[in-house]
């Protein structure tokens, strides 16, 4: 949170009063992902037109909102989001007053599911059946990993870093040397085994990279040529190393897939200069204190959870998709594909399906992260695979009405959006290959653009107007619009425009008047949205996601900036910024504008500022 706070809270810190006060009780909805029509664009009015230089007063900011990427829904004076708390995913009810927790819960079965697979990999995992996953038991499942789920306990870092490596010492040092080799410790380290390994500045490295390398011809070259080949290195501490050791040719550029003494040499040299390929106690204490492994070495029943109660990815961990409001009913989809309906007064789940397993669903490489889409009785979310690329159920029931098997696109991170395009109502989706319309009633295919997509990541929902759609995505690709006109039975996508430069990842686009807006790949960009020519572009905050109330963007950035910017296609126009706390992960929850009130998630910390003029 930002701590420039307004004269009129620090006057609050000084005189011991409460600091937080309550957002008014009034009716500020934001039932779904980007908002009441989907478009990033708020009904606010009345809203303050420029910004104190500390930012708008804070309302209240609460740390509850547990690890994840889920955006807000708010109806009803109640608040909507999904995140892990100790590592498992939950569904979370806030009151919008002072962000108090209404409710939390897991859907369906899922929590009973849960106790059951950690009562099944403890016991798997608890060799000795002494009742303790301790430390190389952890490390022999998870790796390295499994010091994101053992929590710090209270201690000096060095003593404990110190404790943990000894009793590590006692199991896994077999020869007693107060070392471990790489037959000692792959099994537990895998990849970060290489990195605990030190420079020793003060060494001979000609030497060591000799020693080592008679070393590992003595104990691996079986027929003694002088020549280890891949099958002789399989499983050693060479078998990553062949493809950098092995000298190419000059003419092909290719390796012979086999290394002889002075290659193993050289390439110690080059990539491990100074390094004896042993990690001593001392290495092993620094490593742990570097990484912050802070925890007792030990996993618990309730630490084991956070390994399998939720979705784990390399980018950030949690749910990706933001929950949507109708009428008393709430849905879901989590990062695994969890799709459920709620109540939202309480939490109670009504039904609960999962994409993968019931539908074919295939996983995206950085998680299920679209938004539930509710039309009329139907709730659409997009599995993916061969099943079908879209899926409608019904919203009361959550029985299948169709599946688009017409279409089988893996699912990528983009929401569909609700369109009449050549007057037939239509789903408009991005899959991982193309920006596609299939029917509402049936799922059947009408038109697909693939220009706009690359094969990475195609996030950005389409932005439709009339009979045109505008598709976008990143990673060099860019952003095109086409005109949907009838062909036969099916329809065509005409491309109007294509252009480089108008990149959008997933911070997502807002459509006002003629003009387009977006920061989603570094500056702040206006657009003609039927033309395609740049009006102006900014450096503003940067990179982020950005929407839209009252004559102004509100702009998050990655970085956790945070500015007010005018909507007009003259120029570049700030009326305010201000800085948000980090929490070691890019700010990527779409900010929301719901009663006066700017919401903003960072993982676990959720804030509320008062946006409404005097």
């Amino acid at each position: 949170m930002n701590h420039n706070f307004p004269s009129v809270l620090l006057t609050t810190l000084l005189t011991g009063l409460p600091v937080l006060a309550q957002v008014p009780a009034e009716k500020g909805d934001w039932p779904q992902w980007r908002g009441p029509n989907a478009d990033g664009v708020s009904t606010e009015s009345g809203l303050l037109q420029d910004w104190p230089e500390s930012g708008p007063p804070v309302l209240w900011q609460v740390d509850t909102a547990g690890v994840g990427y889920s955006s807000l829904a708010i109806q009803d004076g109640r608040l909507f989001t999904l995140g892990d708390l100790n590592g498992v995913e939950h569904i979370l009810c806030f009151d919008i007053r002072n962000g108090n927790i209404i409710w939390k819960k897991q859907p369906g079965n899922l929590a009973e599911q849960l106790t059951e697979k950690v009562a099944s990999e403890f016991e798997r995992m608890d060799g000795n059946q002494d009742g303790r996953i301790e430390e190389s038991e952890a490390l022999a499942r998870f790796g390295w990993n499994f010091n994101n789920y053992d929590q710090p306990v209270d201690g000096k870092r060095q003593q404990i870093a110190e404790t943990r490596v000894d009793a590590l010492l006692k199991l896994a040092d077999t020869n007693s040397d107060g070392r471990l080799d790489y037959s000692e410790g792959s099994s537990l380290f895998r990849d970060t085994l290489g990195r605990m390994d030190q420079e020793d500045s003060q060494a001979d490295a000609q030497a060591l990279a000799a020693n080592r390398t008679a070393g590992l011809f003595a104990r691996l070259d079986a027929d003694s040529n002088r020549i280890l080949t891949r099958e002789e290195v399989r499983n050693t501490e060479l078998d990553r190393q062949l493809g950098r050791f092995d000298q190419r040719d000059q003419d092909t550029d290719q390796g012979d897939q086999q290394l002889t003494e002075d290659e193993v040499k050289q390439g110690f040299l080059k990539f491990e200069s100074g390094r004896d390929g042993i990690i001593s106690r001392d290495e092993l204490v620094a490593w742990y204190l570097r990484e912050d492994a802070l925890g007792d070495g030990e996993l618990s029943a309730e630490e084991l959870q956070a390994a399998f109660g939720g979705y784990r990815n390399g980018m950030g961990d949690g749910p990706r998709g933001t929950p949507t409001v109708d009428g008393d009913r709430l849905y879901v989809e989590g990062g695994n594909g969890d799709v459920a309906c709620m109540d939202a007064a309480t939490g109670k789940t009504h039904w609960h399906i999962n994409l993968k397993t019931e539908f074919g669903g295939r996983l995206p490489g950085w998680g299920y992260s679209e938004s539930p889409l509710v039309v009329d009785n139907m709730l659409i979310v997009t599995p993916g695979g061969n099943q079908g690329t879209l899926l409608a159920l019904d919203k009361m029931t959550g029985e299948v009405i169709w599946q688009s098997d017409g279409i089988t696109e893996s699912a990528h991170y983009s929401t569909p959006v609700l369109a009449t395009l050549g007057g037939v109502q239509q789903l408009v989706q991005f899959g991982n290959q193309s920006v596609f319309g299939v029917a509402l009633r049936d799922g059947r295919p009408l038109w697909s653009y693939k220009t706009a997509a690359n094969g990475t990541a195609n996030c950005c929902s389409p932005v439709v107007d009339g009979d045109f759609v505008f598709a976008s995505s990143a990673y060099g690709t860019g952003g095109g619009l086409v005109k949907v006109t009838p062909a036969g039975d099916h329809q065509q996508a005409t491309e109007v425009y294509f252009e480089n430069r108008l990149q959008c990842h997933h911070g997502g686009i807002v459509l006002i008047g003629d003009y387009m807006y977006t920061c989603g790949n570094g500056p702040l960009t206006c657009v003609n949205f039927r033309t395609g020519e740049i009006a102006w572009q900014a450096r503003s905050v940067g990179k982020g996601s950005v929407v839209a109330a009252d004559g102004r963007l509100y702009v998050l950035s990655e970085k956790q900036q945070v500015a007010l910017v005018e909507i007009t296609p003259e120029e570049y126009r700030e009326h305010g910024q201000f800085e948000i706390e980090g929490h070691g992960r890019p700010s990527w929850a779409h900010p929301v504008v719901a009663g006066g009130v700017l919401y903003i998630r960072d993982q676990q910390s959720l804030t509320a500022w008062s946006v409404r003029a005097k």
